[in-house]
């Protein structure tokens, strides 16, 4: 079953990368508004990985030593550029980054990670890092846009102590790739791909309709060909997407000489296995994600799936808005810059979704907690916006709201029961 179509192209007609981005943004700038309101998390803080990491603990229930100073010092990490890459040459890097090294580490070895201390060790690494983005870029400019968009630092482990970690990523710190001390800038180029393949699937996953967490986690798992290891349904799409960017980036290597333990060789057959299988579970996966796997099988969508925005809810016909409405107290939520809007309802754990355009727009209306909105502002308001007529506005709106009050995120204050024969006799009140 062969890869049809262009990664990148496929990811845009999800998200955008710069979109993408900005929505993952919009969750963790909210969970910090909940956790730390006495912060002002600049962008750059929100995408720091660490950062991210305290947050989504909070988020997950585990926030009751999450401080603004908490924060503020997990961001406290030197860098060094190398052709628009942030890597990490802080001396007390391998502390800071401890709990990723921990997770990533293979039975018996502590990862240390390559620094300034190290001298010309690391300008030696720092260089070739440099020299493989801008190898990446040059070999696949488009893809290199869309993966690098999710990337936020680099670390060089020290040969000696990586106990054989190629590359490295993991969803506790998204954001932040993982590799041993390379030799040549085409392994670098190659980790690249298939670590911030990775970091794109982790934005996705949080800001799109991919997996239910429990639901993956009860789902049958997949044992690959190549080492009988069995993996849960989370890991294995991540797999399946990696090795769909590493078989578009084989395409555009050419003659590059590649690395003694390159996947690139292997990544279309190992990417046909684990798709063919992906296809047989999709009843697993969430809307989004059976796109993404059959746009990039080309394998036609079901019912008609598209990446298009629908511009609203459903029509109900017969239901009316309310006279006014509020937010139910305890729900939070922000808005991307996109229009869509990431909720919270206060719960331990919080409960965290994100809305549809429609639903999106009338959260937007409602500013702030206890502050209500009358029917014939918002009715005028969606008219305008949404450029459709009354009638119509009516309609999507009654849908909205309804679903709105059965997720239990407004309220209706009083009920409007004659609002659609006063729109017909042109009075909205």
């Amino acid at each position: 079953m062969p890869t049809v179509a262009s990664t990148h192209a496929m990811h845009a007609a999800i998200a955008p990368a710069g979109v993408l981005v900005d929505e993952r943004r919009a969750l963790y700038r909210l969970a910090g508004e909940i956790f730390t309101p006495d912060a002002r998390l600049s962008d750059k803080l929100l995408d720091h990985p660490v950062v991210r990491y305290e947050l989504g603990r909070a988020l997950a229930g585990h926030d009751d030593d999450l401080t603004t100073d908490t924060l503020l010092d997990a961001a406290r990490l030197d860098v060094r550029d190398a052709a628009g890459v942030a890597v990490v040459s802080d001396p007390a890097a391998s502390d800071k980054l401890a709990t990723a090294l921990r997770i990533i580490a293979p039975a018996g070895s502590r990862p240390q990670v390559l620094t300034e201390a190290d001298g010309d060790r690391f300008a030696a690494a720092l260089a070739l890092v440099a020299e493989a983005v801008r190898l990446f870029r040059r070999l696949a400019p488009e893809m290199s846009d869309d993966l690098l968009a999710h990337l936020t630092l680099f670390a060089v482990l020290k040969a000696e102590t990586s106990g054989g970690v190629v590359s490295a990523s993991t969803r506790y710190l998204p954001g932040l790739v993982l590799i041993d001390e390379p030799a040549s800038a085409i392994e670098i180029a190659e980790a690249l791909v298939h670590e911030c393949s990775h970091l794109k699937f982790f934005d996705f996953a949080v800001t799109r309709e991919f997996l239910d967490g429990e639901r993956a986690e009860r789902a049958e798992h997949f044992v690959n060909s190549w080492s009988k290891v069995m993996w849960p349904l989370e890991q294995t799409f991540a797999a399946w997407h990696a090795y769909t960017a590493l078989a578009q980036f084989y395409r555009a290597c050419g003659t590059q000489e590649l690395g003694p333990v390159s996947l690139l060789p292997k990544a279309h057959d190992r990417a046909a296995e684990i798709g063919r299988w992906l296809l047989d579970h999709e009843s697993d996966l969430h809307t989004d994600a059976r796109w993404l796997l059959r746009a990039l099988l080309g394998v036609p969508a079901d019912h008609d799936e598209t990446r298009a925005e629908s511009g609203g809810a459903a029509a109900h016909d017969g239901a009316e808005p309310p006279r006014h409405l509020a937010l139910v107290p305890g729900v939070r939520y922000a808005r991307a810059a996109s229009g869509r809007v990431v909720v919270t309802k206060a719960t331990r754990p919080l409960d965290i979704f994100w809305l549809d355009a429609d639903s999106s727009w009338v959260m937007s209306q409602l500013r702030v907690e206890g502050a209500t909105i009358d029917c014939a502002s918002l009715l005028a308001a969606a008219t305008e916006d949404w450029r459709v007529t009354e009638g119509v506005a009516i309609r999507r709106l009654s849908a909205v709201l309804e679903s709105l009050r059965q997720s239990f995120l407004i309220e209706l204050i009083d009920d409007l029961s004659h609002c659609e024969q006063e729109q017909e006799q042109g009075s909205i009140t």
